[in-house]
C-alpha cells in the first residue's frame, strides 16, 4: 500500500456546496469522522490535527432534495471538559469516557446510529452564513405501547324488552 493510500483519502471532487439550513433540530447520522490538520489557535502559520465530525440530515433537505450537511472540528486530545472532542462525544454518548472506552470506540458504532443535531447559524466575515452544531445526542427510539387484549363485553342473563322476537 502506497503512502497516500495508507495517510489521506481519494474524492472524486464534486465539488458540491451544501446550503444553508435554518437553526433547528435535525436528524442526521454521522457519515464521516476525518484525521484532518487546522492552524493552531497560539500560530496560525503552524497546522495541527483535528478531527472533523461530517453529518447529513436523512429527513429533510434544501429545495433540491440534497441533504444538509453540518461540520464539526476539534482538536484530538479527549478529557478536558471544555475540550470540543469532550463536549461532543460525552453528549453523544451520555456519559464521560475514561481511557480505554476512548481508544476503544467503535466508529463505524457511531456511524450506525441516528442523531438529534441542534443546528445554529453565524455569519462569516465574508458575509457569507454557515451552519454550526451546537449539540449532538442520540435519537431516542421512542416505545412503542403493546397492543391491550380487546375486554369482552360482558354478558348477563337480562332480556332485552326492546328486542323483537
Amino acid at each position: 500500500m502506497g503512502f497516500f493510500a495508507q495517510h489521506g483519502s481519494f474524492s472524486e471532487g464534486t465539488g458540491r456546496k451544501f446550503s444553508v439550513a435554518e437553526s433547528g433540530v435535525y436528524i442526521c447520522a454521522l457519515i464521516d469522522i476525518e484525521a484532518v490538520q487546522g492552524k493552531s489557535f497560539d500560530d496560525p502559520t503552524v497546522l495541527e490535527p483535528n478531527y472533523k465530525f461530517v453529518f447529513e440530515s436523512v429527513e429533510v433537505g434544501d429545495e433540491d432534495g440534497q441533504p444538509f450537511r453540518f461540520v464539526q472540528f476539534t482538536k484530538t486530545v479527549y478529557g478536558n471538559e471544555k475540550a470540543k472532542i469532550t463536549i461532543l462525544l460525552d453528549s453523544m454518548l451520555g456519559k464521560r469516557l475514561d481511557r480505554n472506552e476512548y481508544a476503544n470506540l467503535d466508529i463505524n458504532a457511531l456511524k450506525a446510529q441516528k442523531w438529534q443535531v441542534v443546528v445554529g447559524t453565524r455569519q462569516k466575515m465574508n458575509g457569507e452564513y454557515t451552519n454550526m452544531i451546537e449539540t449532538v445526542k442520540p435519537v431516542k427510539q421512542t416505545a412503542t405501547k403493546p397492543l391491550r387484549k380487546a375486554v369482552p363485553a360482558q354478558v348477563d342473563d337480562i332480556t332485552d324488552p326492546f328486542d323483537a322476537e
